[in-house]
């Protein structure tokens, strides 16, 4: 796994284009697992400034918050779930959702050493019991908050298992959510990253600027790419003192007349997998 800071941003226009529940958590279920199969480290919902109207700002409001419910869900294992997300309407089609099964969603009996993300269940004035998604509930000594979800490490399995607060840091362990309501540069401000990448079919070709980018991308640890919505491109100006920046038109040539948030998404993130990954 790579050990730059990856940050994505999305519009919080991208399901402006359709009204339908399943049609919206299909295409959130895309960005997933793009962010996941490319190891990024956080994707930020920001509020696009195209449109102003009252009722346009309310509905991406909605949107913006529904797609950070998704996303959450998607990251987080199968067997806290339940625990974690109250029945709603707005789920019942997340069963559509493509699993990301990367390491933090195990598959098998958690053993000493494991890590493992778990659900607060309950604190006494001994500790907290945690549901790591074994039959009984693990015992952590610290006093956390409830009804929280924090990553473990197993350091006992006996009559009881207890657990650590702990987080592996050589293995991809999920992606954080934050859906901020700001624009675009007031979100980037709250990330303060050293790079900004803004896709955009207006700019240079990836394949004419690809070794400034890649000597860029070398010398910086905290990474934020930038990409549009359905009906516009990144039109705010985001030069700023506090980071370099950079534009690229990551598919060229295209062949259709648009390409799609979640096609930018995936292409441009295949693209910076090698720049990223491979020094």
């Amino acid at each position: 796994m790579h050990k730059k800071w990856v940050s994505v941003f999305i519009p919080d226009s991208f399901l402006s284009e359709t009204t339908d529940f399943k049609i919206k958590t299909s295409k959130i279920g895309v960005i997933g697992r793009a962010l996941a199969v490319f190891n990024v480290n956080q994707v930020i919902v920001y509020k696009e400034l195209s449109n102003n109207s009252d009722t346009v700002i309310e509905r991406n409001r909605r949107d913006s918050d529904f797609m950070v419910e998704i996303l959450d869900f998607m990251n987080t294992p199968q067997y806290l779930r339940k625990r974690a997300f109250p029945i709603k309407s707005e789920l019942k089609h997340v069963g559509i959702l493509p699993p990301l099964r990367t390491p933090h969603h195990p598959t098998e009996i958690a053993e000493v050493g494991d890590y493992r993300q778990g659900f607060t269940v309950k604190r006494t004035k001994k500790g907290t019991f945690v549901d790591i998604g074994m039959e009984d509930l693990a015992f952590c000594k610290e006093q956390l908050s409830v009804n929280k979800i924090f990553s473990f490490k197993v350091i006992k399995l006996a009559k009881e298992v207890i657990v650590t607060p702990d987080e592996p840091d050589d293995v991809y362990w999920g992606y954080k959510t934050l859906s901020t309501h700001k624009s675009l540069k007031n979100s980037l401000k709250l990330v303060n990253p050293d790079l900004v990448i803004e896709t955009t079919r207006y700019a240079d070709t990836i394949n004419s600027i690809f070794n400034e980018l890649e000597s860029k991308i070398k010398a910086t640890e905290n990474i934020a790419i930038l990409f549009g919505g359905p009906y516009s491109s990144l039109d705010e100006n985001l030069e700023s003192s506090h980071w370099d920046s950079v534009k690229v038109n990551i598919v060229p040539s295209q062949g259709t007349e648009t390409v799609r948030t979640e096609e930018a998404v995936i292409s441009t993130l295949a693209i910076f997998n090698i720049l990223v990954n491979f020094d």
